[in-house]
């Protein structure tokens, strides 16, 4: 092999290298019915960056349920975020709520956070149900904790009243509070489409 073949061979190596490199982390998708087992675990691991605001005890508290997941993968209002290897890393999902669409969650393990996970996971989601007619999202939230409605609020949302939204809003809020939520730290959040 003479050296012209050898800087060859090391200029094709460095560049699928530099390739891999600038692979995504992430990818946004449909979900599979193999995911919805995994979302739970993903669920939790997000869940622990609330130990950093004292609120340790949401780490336990139950994910939401196989079933809901499966009617929101069904109605296709549930999204993946996917690692390298494609296994579930971050979710969002949603369903329809008095004319809108209410978010219900949205997930990101906890060594994934912080690298436009969520960010993505909304930009995906705002997109399917623009195209599918509705004109607003809602979703509850903390007020103040940093990666909640501050964060919410830099993608477009902005706090209502739940009493103006309606009396669904109100019990939302209401069985929050019974699963050790302050009511007074939690708000509704809505952004026009």
């Amino acid at each position: 092999m003479d050296s012209l073949q050898i800087l060859a061979m090391a200029a094709a190596q460095v560049q699928r290298s530099d390739l891999l490199q600038y692979a995504p982390a992430f990818t946004i998708r449909k979900p599979r019915s193999s995911d919805i087992p995994a979302l739970a675990n993903v669920e939790r691991s997000a869940a622990e960056i609330f130990r950093t605001a004292n609120l340790d005890f949401l780490v336990d508290n139950p994910t939401v349920d196989p079933y809901l997941l499966v009617a929101m993968a069904n109605a296709n209002h549930l999204w993946i975020a996917a690692d390298k290897f494609d296994q579930p890393i971050g979710f969002a999902g949603g369903e329809f709520l008095d004319g809108n669409f209410h978010i219900v969650e949205v997930s990101v393990a906890r060594d994934s956070q912080g690298m436009g996970i969520g960010k993505a996971l909304m930009a995906a989601m705002v997109e399917q149900i623009r195209w599918e007619g509705f004109k607003a999202m809602t979703l509850t939230t903390f007020r103040d904790l940093p990666w909640n409605a501050p964060w919410y609020a830099r993608l477009g949302f902005f706090e209502v009243n739940a009493q103006e939204m309606g009396r669904t809003y109100e019990e939302i809020l209401e069985i929050e509070a019974t699963h050790g939520l302050d009511v007074k730290s939690r708000c509704v959040m809505v952004k026009a489409l």
